[in-house]
């Protein structure tokens, strides 16, 4: 198949890595692909600029698929213009409540996400909590979380992780993905990391998207434990990653961890209270060098790329 991606335009290398992962994994399987970074600065010069070049990219390519991977702004866009099937990946934000941008740009986005449902041929929804908030389409819509590389995301040596990254040696690091501080909840973190250096030499490794996604790997293996405390989230790409790592996990119950994590050895399920994050990181520091039961669990899931890709495939083959 023939097929063209819209993909919200950010400068980070990190920004939408699951979608481009996504595109390189379908190459690898025999598609062909093209990519449309959209701009999402809300303009309507830029809009009409962008439409027709996204005229001109589908009148020279002739997808026999559109797939935008995000809502709002990003699907009302893709839905505007195209003859050929539109799939629609949801991923969180662009559904859920968010408090990180203004009641106008959020209101108007959760109108254009429901439009652009209405309007989609196919939708995937990267969890089940997603699913239930869809405002229309339920009915051709699919729960296709993304999947992880496994052969990227592998358990590393800890110390030889720390050397690589120039990190402390005796340092206790806590992995935290910090690339939205307000929704992730960075105050929270930094809250519990003082509250654990009274007894440890502990340190957040707080990334915002200035880290070369090839990079993730190392950092998570470095990492004693991975903390998430997010108001909320889709599918946070994070916590399948480090179940694929092995790495210890502290979370609050938002987008589908605890479906994630459930029944995994050394991932703990947390209310958004600092007392109660630092009290099972501290049960993480007391025994070093402990592991999970991830990549079991994913694979039980069925969550590895490869089986994923297969599954939107079939999407894609369902709405031709």
């Amino acid at each position: 198949m023939k097929i063209l991606h819209i993909i919200p335009y950010h400068p980070s290398p990190s920004a939408f890595v699951f979608a481009k992962r996504q595109v390189q994994d379908l190459i690898l399987e025999g598609h062909e692909c093209e990519i449309f970074f959209f701009n999402t600065k809300i303009s309507l010069a830029l809009f009409l600029s962008q439409l027709i070049s996204y005229k001109k990219k589908i009148s020279a390519f002739k997808p026999d698929i559109i797939h935008s991977h995000y809502g709002t702004y990003t699907a009302y866009f893709s839905s505007s213009f195209h003859h050929s099937p539109l799939i629609i990946t949801f991923q969180g934000s662009d559904i859920n409540h968010t408090t990180d941008v203004h009641p106008w740009r959020e209101k108007m986005g959760k109108w254009m996400s429901k439009r652009a449902a209405q309007r989609a041929n196919g939708i995937i929804c990267v969890s089940r909590k997603i699913f239930d908030l869809l405002p229309l389409g339920k009915e051709k819509a699919h729960i296709i979380p993304c999947g992880i590389d496994i052969r990227i995301f592998r358990p590393m040596d800890r110390e030889e992780s720390k050397k690589k990254l120039n990190l402390f040696p005796t340092t206790r690091y806590i992995f935290f993905n910090a690339n939205n501080p307000i929704v992730k909840r960075l105050d929270i973190a930094q809250a519990v990391v003082k509250e654990l250096s009274a007894a440890y030499q502990v340190e957040l490794l707080s990334l915002n998207g200035n880290v070369h996604p090839d990079e993730i790997p190392v950092y998570l293996n470095a990492c004693d434990a991975l903390l998430l405390c997010s108001d909320s989230e889709g599918s946070p790409m994070v916590i399948k990653e480090a179940l694929a790592c092995q790495i210890p996990i502290v979370s609050v119950a938002v987008g589908d961890v605890s479906e994630r994590i459930a029944n995994v050895s050394n991932c703990f399920l947390v209310p958004q209270k600092i007392s109660e994050i630092v009290d099972n990181i501290k049960y993480i520091f007391e025994r070093p060098n402990l592991s999970t039961s991830g990549r079991d669990k994913l694979a039980k899931d069925h969550l590895d790329s490869v089986t994923v890709i297969g599954q939107i495939i079939q999407v894609y083959n369902s709405c031709k």
